[in-house]
């Protein structure tokens, strides 16, 4: 649980609404000087990781960001489709700094993805969600092999979708980082686009806890030579 969701309603609010206001600042800084001198827009590039960690729990507390595990979220999820994301900077702040960087990371980090799947399953099997939504999210959450054998069909991402990983490289890059302890560079240009139907996922249901129990038992072993 993100322990920034522990805290009283109001409190929430209240720190949610002011981090929004610090969010919008710089915005309106980079704009009232580009407009004199344009190259300061180039500074957007790293305005993107502040203002997503400024507008995460104003997301969530209003619905756009729901999240089925403390780090998998869908963005404006709806009974037609359900946009997967991992958790972002301000998840891992108060999630995944509790895990070491590299194994220990990943596995946790994979948990939460299965944990957030087998939520959405349990939300179609007490028809809290239609069969008939379509589940979408980039197929680095799990490698090809894995995510095929789950069901999702992998589909070629279209130019929007490219674009955004790309405006959120920095994000992308340094949680990359850390999953594998070194500095490293996801291969954006190679994500692709995994697509699949309520009722196919809910077929996955006894091998997603397979998985589960498998990384659990992974993630027990590590922390016992950790």
């Amino acid at each position: 649980m993100n322990d920034f969701y522990l805290q009283p309603k109001i409190l929430q609010w209240i720190e949610a609404t002011l981090l929004l206001i610090v969010g919008f600042i710089p915005a309106l800084v980079i704009i009232e000087f580009g407009y004199y001198h344009p190259l300061f827009y180039l500074l957007f590039i790293v305005y993107v990781p502040i203002s997503q960690f400024a507008f995460t729990p104003i997301f969530r507390l209003t619905g756009v960001y729901k999240y089925y595990s403390p780090m998998l979220l869908g963005y404006m999820a709806n009974d037609l489709q359900i946009d997967l994301h991992s958790g972002g900077s301000f998840d891992y702040l108060f999630v995944m700094r509790k895990y070491g960087a590299g194994i220990e990371l990943k596995t946790k980090l994979l948990m939460f993805h299965l944990e957030g799947l087998l939520k959405i399953i349990q939300l179609i099997e007490n028809k809290n969600i239609p069969e008939t939504v379509n589940i979408i999210g980039t197929s680095y959450f799990f490698n090809d092999r894995t995510t095929q054998k789950i069901g999702f069909e992998i589909v070629k991402p279209s130019l929007f979708y490219r674009i955004n990983l790309f405006i959120n490289f920095i994000d992308l890059i340094w949680m990359y980082s850390l999953s594998k302890r070194k500095f490293s560079i996801p291969k954006l240009w190679n994500a692709k686009k995994a697509s699949i139907s309520g009722a196919k996922l809910t077929e996955s249901k006894k091998l997603l806890k397979e998985l589960y129990e498998k990384m659990k038992t992974k993630s027990a072993h590590n922390q016992g030579f950790s």
